[in-house]
C-alpha cells in the first residue's frame, strides 16, 4: 500500500518530464511574444513616481525599504502594496547604471521587464497546475494556460514595470487557489501544511495588490461548486481568509482615502458595472485598439454621444453569457464564468475607486480573471479533441500572439505609448496632456537650451489642443501651458492663457478648480513679470480681497512700488 501511495504522490518519470516539457513550451511562448520588452524604455505612465524617481527605490537603502511598510508613510503614492516595492527594492540593487540615462534615472529597465517576464511564466505554470488539479487533461490544460500566458489583454501587465503589482498579487493569488485546492485533495497529515502554505500567500496577494480579497470567494466556489462540501466547512476554512481580507481593506482605506471621483448617480452603478464586464468580454474575443486608457469612465459611458449611451444596452452581453452558464450547467464552465465575475468585482465600479478619475476599465485588472478564461478554453479542448479543433487552436493562437508581440512594441517608450495613445483617442484632451507632460519631463532633462526650448513648444502645442478639444475637463492643461510659455520668456501669451482660465473656470468641475482668488495672483504675477505694473496692482488686489495672502502682498507691494504715486 505504501508503493502504490509514493506513485500516486510523485508522477512517474515519464509524467515529470511531459510537465517539464509543458512548463518550459509555456516560457518560449511568453518569450517569443513578450521577449521584446527586454529591450523597452521606462515610460513615464507611473514608471517615474514609483520606480525610477522613486528616491526609495532609485538607491536602495534598508531605511527607504522600511519606508514603504510604513502605512503612514507619504512615499506610499497612496497605495499600500510593500511587497511590489520590496520586489523592485530588490531589483534596483542589481539594477543600477554606470551613468543616468537621458531621463536621468540611474536605474536599467531591463532588469525590471525580465522580473516581469518570470512572474508571468510563473503565474502560467500555477495556471496549468490549478487546470490539472480541475481534471483537465495535460494537452487540454496547456492549450487554456498558452490563452493565458499570450493573450493580448495580458499585455499591459507584462510590458509596463509598474504593473508589477499586478502580476505579483496575481501570482500571489493563484498559488493560493492553487495550494487550497490541494489542500482538499491532500491527505489528513499533509492537509494543513498546504493549507497554511495557501493563506502564506494569500496574505502575500493583499501585501501586492488589496483588490486580491475576492480570492477567498473565488476557492468558496471552487469548493462548493466542483467538491460539493457543505458551506459550513467550507466557511471553517475560508473564514481566516475573510478576516485577512477586512484588515487588509481597513489598511487600504486608511492609507488610500476616499478622493472625490464624479462616478453618476448611485443607480447607474450596476450599469456602469455590466458595461466594464462587457467591455472586458469583448477585448478577450476582439483584442484590437487596447490601449493604457480607454476614457471610459462612468461620466463619459453615462453622457459620451461617441460611446453610443452603451449602459443602455451592454449589460445585455454578459446578462446572456450568465443565463447561458446557468442553462448549460457544467461545474467547470460555472465556476470559470464566476472566477471571471470575482476576479474583477472590485474595479467594476460597484464602489467608487481613484482611477475611475481616467477609466473604470483597464487591461490589468483581468489578469486574475484570466483564470476563468483558461479553465474555459481547456474544458472546451478536452471534449473537442479532433484534428479540426487542434488545427483551430492554433491558428487562434497565431493570431493572438502576433497581436500581443505588437501590442508589447508599443510599450517600448514613453513616445510610442503616448502617440499609439493619442493616436486611438484623438478627442480626449487628456491624452494630449500626458503627452505633453512627458515632453516637459524631457525639456527638464536636455542639456542644451535649445533642445530645452524644442521640447517646451512641443508641450505648449500639445496642451494648446487639449484646451482645444475639451476646454473645460483639465485644468492641468491651461496651468501647465502657463509655465511652459513663462519658461520660454513669451510671458504676454501666458497672461492670455490665464485670462482664458479665468473666463472658463465658472465652467469646471468643482472639484479640480483652484482656489479662490488664485488665479487673479497667478495673472498678477505675470503682468508684473512683463512690468506691466497698473494691470498687476489691479488683479493683485483682486486676489487679496478674495484670498488674503502673505505672497501676494509682497508681490503687490513691489508693483505698487514700481507703478508710482497713483497706486
Amino acid at each position: 500500500m505504501a508503493k502504490r501511495s509514493n506513485t500516486r504522490s510523485n508522477p512517474p518519470p515519464a509524467a515529470g518530464r511531459r510537465l517539464l516539457g509543458i512548463r518550459l513550451i509555456l516560457l518560449l511562448a511568453i518569450l517569443l511574444v513578450f521577449g521584446r520588452i527586454l529591450g523597452n524604455d521606462f515610460v513615464n505612465w507611473d514608471d517615474n513616481p514609483l520606480i525610477y524617481n522613486n528616491p526609495n527605490i532609485a538607491k536602495p537603502t534598508v531605511s527607504g525599504l522600511l519606508h514603504h511598510w510604513n502605512p503612514n508613510d507619504p512615499s506610499n503614492s497612496e497605495m499600500y502594496n510593500p511587497l511590489v516595492f520590496t520586489t523592485w527594492w530588490s531589483l534596483a540593487h542589481v539594477a543600477q547604471l554606470d551613468s543616468p540615462d537621458f531621463l536621468r534615472s540611474t536605474l536599467n529597465p531591463y532588469v525590471f521587464h525580465a522580473a516581469s517576464l518570470l512572474v508571468h511564466w510563473l503565474s502560467a505554470c500555477v495556471v496549468l497546475e490549478i487546470l490539472r488539479k480541475l481534471k483537465i487533461s495535460d494537452s487540454a490544460a496547456l492549450a487554456g494556460t498558452l490563452i493565458f500566458a499570450i493573450h493580448p489583454i495580458q499585455t499591459e501587465a507584462v510590458a509596463w514595470a509598474t504593473a508589477m503589482k499586478d502580476l505579483l498579487s496575481g501570482l500571489f493569488a493563484l498559488l493560493a487557489i492553487w495550494q487550497y485546492i490541494v489542500a482538499m485533495q491532500s491527505s489528513e497529515r499533509r492537509r494543513k501544511w498546504n493549507y497554511l502554505l495557501a493563506t502564506i500567500c494569500f496574505a502575500a496577494a493583499l501585501l501586492s495588490k488589496p483588490s486580491t480579497v475576492v480570492v477567498p470567494l473565488i476557492v468558496a466556489a471552487i469548493d462548493w461548486i466542483i467538491y460539493g462540501r457543505p458551506w459550513r466547512q467550507i466557511a471553517k476554512w475560508i473564514w481566516p481568509w475573510l478576516v485577512l481580507a477586512l484588515g487588509c481593506g481597513l489598511v487600504t482605506m486608511w492609507v488610500q482615502p476616499p478622493h472625490y471621483v464624479d462616478v453618476g448617480p448611485f443607480w447607474a452603478r450596476p450599469l456602469v458595472a455590466m458595461d466594464a464586464l462587457a467591455f472586458y468580454l469583448y477585448k478577450i474575443f476582439l483584442p484590437i485598439r487596447l490601449s493604457f486608457d480607454y476614457g471610459r469612465n462612468p461620466l463619459a459611458v453615462l453622457h459620451d454621444p461617441n460611446l453610443y449611451h452603451p449602459l443602455y444596452w451592454t449589460w445585455i452581453f454578459p446578462l446572456a453569457i450568465a443565463i447561458a452558464l446557468v442553462r448549460i450547467r457544467k461545474r467547470v464552465l460555472t465556476v470559470a464564468g464566476l472566477v471571471f465575475l470575482l476576479g474583477v468585482l472590485p474595479v467594476l465600479g460597484l464602489k467608487a475607486f481613484v482611477f475611475q478619475y481616467f477609466t473604470t476599465v483597464a487591461d490589468r485588472y483581468v489578469y486574475l480573471s484570466m483564470l476563468g478564461i483558461a479553465l474555459t478554453v481547456g474544458w472546451l479542448m478536452d471534449r473537442r479533441r479532433s484534428p479540426i479543433a487542434s488545427g483551430f487552436f492554433l491558428a487562434i493562437l497565431a493570431v493572438l500572439g502576433s497581436l500581443s508581440f505588437v501590442q508589447a512594441g508599443r510599450w517600448k517608450d514613453s513616445e510610442t505609448l503616448y502617440g499609439y495613445g493619442l493616436h486611438l483617442n484623438k478627442t480626449r484632451g487628456l491624452h494630449y496632456i500626458i503627452f505633453g507632460d512627458y515632453k516637459d519631463h524631457l525639456a527638464t532633462a536636455a542639456e542644451s537650451m535649445q533642445d530645452r526650448n524644442a521640447y517646451f513648444q512641443q508641450a505648449a502645442d500639445l496642451y494648446r489642443e487639449a484646451i482645444r478639444r475639451e476646454p473645460t475637463e483639465d485644468p492641468r492643461a491651461y496651468d501647465w501651458l502657463t509655465r511652459d510659455l513663462v519658461q520660454m520668456d513669451r510671458i504676454p501669451e501666458a497672461i492670455d492663457v490665464v485670462k482664458a482660465w479665468i473666463a472658463i473656470e465658472p465652467k469646471i468641475d468643482p472639484s479640480l478648480r483652484k482656489k479662490p482668488g488664485s488665479l487673479e495672483a497667478t495673472l498678477g504675477s505675470l503682468y508684473l513679470k512683463n512690468k506691466q505694473y497698473p494691470e498687476a496692482v489691479e488683479h493683485l488686489r483682486r486676489s487679496l480681497q478674495i484670498m488674503p495672502d502673505a505672497d501676494t502682498q509682497k508681490m503687490l507691494d513691489a508693483a505698487i512700488q514700481q507703478s508710482g504715486p497713483s497706486h
